[in-house]
């Protein structure tokens, strides 16, 4: 199948996916290989009905830039993990039918019986043997109370699906966003505060990446010119408004979208995802 290269937002490069016909994609960052995989399993009343192979999701490039900030400009707090993946633990669910798009910044259609609430998944590492692929899996179970045809998961970074903080802005320019008085906990070395959120405007079509904040001011990160881009095509974007709404959201890890999962009142799903990093190059 077609390879897919994924370009960085903010000049930050590019990323190959290699997506093969068993269903996983592979991502190949400087020799390493990433393969991701998604499973579901359906229950009703806790009794197993089936399993799905639903292959591999689309990584965001929001999740890859957050993943290249983090290294030179996160917080590193002692008693707290904030590194991307660790916190890339929640899943939901929705009912949006459009393919997933690298630029995916939430899930498309909230499911409206269950799905819309944040689920944190149980984490663990397979293979840790020097010269084998260790596998990374988060698994969660989402609980339905109504008839949906589940077709989209996420998993992202927080249980906060939307915040609006200090909303609206007073003031915005090309790397920069001003929130009314001061809402937010100051990151630094040490604390984290927004950073690792993307922000977007309540008008404008763009979207950012915090790369650090006061208790007003939230810094993107940028390409030299702008840390706002369009949530179309991940380009250069319009400086929003200077007194438009915002929402603060988590980093989208990865986004997929499946032939639907058709559930009732007292069905759940246990969403399966896995992560195998092969070494070599």
């Amino acid at each position: 199948m077609k390879s897919t290269i994924i370009k960085l937002p903010f000049g930050a490069g590019r990323v190959i996916l290699a997506h093969e016909k068993e269903g996983c994609a592979r991502w190949f960052p400087g020799g390493l290989a990433f393969h991701s995989n998604l499973r579901a399993d359906l229950f009703h009343r806790g009794k197993w009905q089936g399993s799905k192979d639903l292959g591999s999701g689309l990584v965001t490039d929001w999740a890859a830039m957050a993943i290249a900030n983090e290294a030179v400009t996160l917080a590193s707090p002692s008693g707290a993990r904030i590194n991307t993946l660790f916190l890339a633990n929640w899943h939901t669910s929705g009912k949006g039918v459009t393919a997933a798009d690298q630029e995916d910044f939430k899930i498309e259609t909230a499911s409206t019986v269950g799905g819309e609430t944040a689920v944190a998944g149980t984490q663990s590492i397979g293979t840790a043997t020097v010269g084998t692929a260790p596998v990374y899996q988060t698994v969660a179970t989402i609980a339905y109370t109504n008839t949906e045809a589940v077709t989209e998961w996420l998993l992202n970074t927080a249980s906060t699906q939307l915040a609006t903080t200090g909303s609206p802005f007073t003031a915005a320019t090309a790397t920069t966003g001003t929130a009314t008085a001061t809402p937010f906990t100051a990151s630094s070395a040490t604390v984290q505060g927004q950073q690792q959120n993307i922000v977007i405007p309540g008008t404008t079509p763009v979207v950012g990446l915090i790369q650090s904040n006061s208790t007003s001011v939230l810094t993107l990160c940028n390409n030299g010119t702008t840390g706002w881009f369009n949530q179309s095509n991940g380009a250069a974007g319009s400086t929003p408004g200077g007194t438009e709404t915002y929402g603060l959201r988590p980093i989208p890890w990865d986004h997929k979208v499946f032939a639907a999962i058709n559930v009732v009142n007292g069905d759940s799903i246990a969403f399966t995802y896995r992560l195998t990093v092969s070494p070599g190059g």
